[in-house]
Formats: structure tokens, sequence, C-alpha cells
């Protein structure tokens, strides 16, 4: 695992195919590449764990648990993409991550929503929140195109 780890850091462009084979080749050891290489390239980890949930889609929420435990400040772009990938089980993942991320400390504590994610992936949605005000903030102004 070692060698892999050193080809995706000498490379982080091809980073998450490196990795990504290297999960097909020994599935035994798919979980702790994806916490070690999610350490070791945080500028590539959520490439990599797209690559790791096209490779093995059915231990996406141990992928998803393991990557967030590994880099918590990148548990909602983590969640955000696999929901994306797999939206056949992105509730799933969606709970899987709130978990995750609400386990390590230093994310519950920076999160303002204590570590919940959303339905929508995003820390501190509301299922019911519209995504814009539901009516403009100063009804005074007027756009500029009317």
């Amino acid at each position: 695992m070692d060698a892999v780890l050193a080809n995706a850091k000498d490379d982080p462009k091809n980073a998450p195919a490196i990795i990504a084979f290297a999960a097909v080749d020994n599935p035994q050891f798919l979980l702790p590449l994806v916490s070690a290489s999610v350490e070791a390239l945080p500028d590539r980890a959520v490439d990599i764990v797209r690559a790791l949930l096209k490779v093995a889609p059915k231990q996406a929420l141990e992928i998803v648990r393991a990557a967030i435990i590994a880099q918590p400040k990148l548990a909602v772009r983590i969640s955000s993409m696999a929901a994306a990938v797999l939206p056949d089980q992105a509730d799933e993942i969606v709970k899987v991550a709130a978990n995750a991320a609400a386990g390590v400390p230093e994310t519950a504590e920076a999160s303002p929503s204590g570590g919940n994610l959303g339905p929508n992936g995003a820390a501190g949605a509301s299922p019911s929140a519209p995504p814009f005000p539901a009516q403009p903030i100063r009804p005074d102004l007027v756009s500029p195109s009317s």
C-alpha cells in the first residue's frame, strides 16, 4: 500500500486512477487505502473518492465514512459528490456522512449545524428552506432588466 501512495503522490494528476486500480487489484485494502490516500492527498480527495465509488459502488457507504473520518473538513464536498455519483444511495450517503462528521470533534464544532448535513448535503440545510428568498429582500429595488 505504501508503494501505491508513493506513486499517487508522485503523480497527483493521476492519483485517483492509481488508487482505484490498486483497490480493484487488492479489494481487502479498500478502506485502509481510502483513509491513507485521502489523508495523504487532501487536494485530490474528492476525485479519489469519486474514482473509488465507481470501482466499488456496493461499498459506497464505507468509502464515504472512511474518507470523511480521514478528512473531516471535506465532509460536505465528499458527501455531495457521492450523492451525485450514486443518486440511488443519496439518502443513505447523507446519513452516513452526517454520522461520520458528527463523530469527528473538529467538524462538529466548526459546523454551524453541529455536523448535521442536510438532505442536499449542505451543512445546516433545512429540508423546508427554499434555496433563495421567496420574496425580494428589498421590494423597492427594481431589476435592471425591467
